[in-house]
């Protein structure tokens, strides 16, 4: 990988970002509440959307390197019903990273309300075992440790 900026060239653009949606119908229960399982799969998109937005593309630049984040627990506090047609705004950020460890934090917005909040906890996998991707891949690292904000290791 190229040393320097972020893996794409950009500079990070900040610590959290904000992955809009519209809550479809499909995502919905009987009721026409979202179904709970679903806020997993906006966590995700969004932790992929924060990834690219500080120059990481989790499919290009991870991946290949034989890097998983596998998640090791997500949890969710659904504070606000959300209907079909909803508009949400799901902020993302990292609340912790270690050279064995990455955790994000999110928060569902609709309008000045957070419906959701919740966090992922992620172990990086190196061919298929648990490891230290600061000494793995060292530039990769120091890539998701500049988009973190974080200044050290917690």
């Amino acid at each position: 990988m190229p040393m320097g900026k972020p893996l794409d060239g950009k500079e990070p653009e900040g610590v959290r970002m904000t992955w809009p949606l519209t809550v479809r119908w499909a995502e919905c229960d009987a009721a026409g509440i979202i179904f709970h399982g679903r806020v997993f799969e906006w966590f995700s998109e969004a932790r992929v959307a924060w990834l690219a937005r500080n120059g990481v593309s989790y499919y290009r630049d991870v991946v290949p390197e034989g890097v998983e984040l596998l998640v090791t627990e997500a949890t969710a506090q659904f504070r606000r019903p959300l209907k079909a047609g909803d508009g949400v705004a799901v902020e993302v950020w990292v609340s912790r990273l270690s050279p064995a460890r990455m955790h994000f934090a999110y928060r569902a917005w609709h309008g000045r309300e957070t419906a959701v909040a919740g966090e992922t906890h992620h172990a990086f996998v190196m061919d298929g075992r648990a490891g230290n991707l600061k000494k793995a891949h060292p530039r990769l690292y120091e890539v998701l440790r500049g988009g973190t904000g974080l200044p050290t290791e917690i």
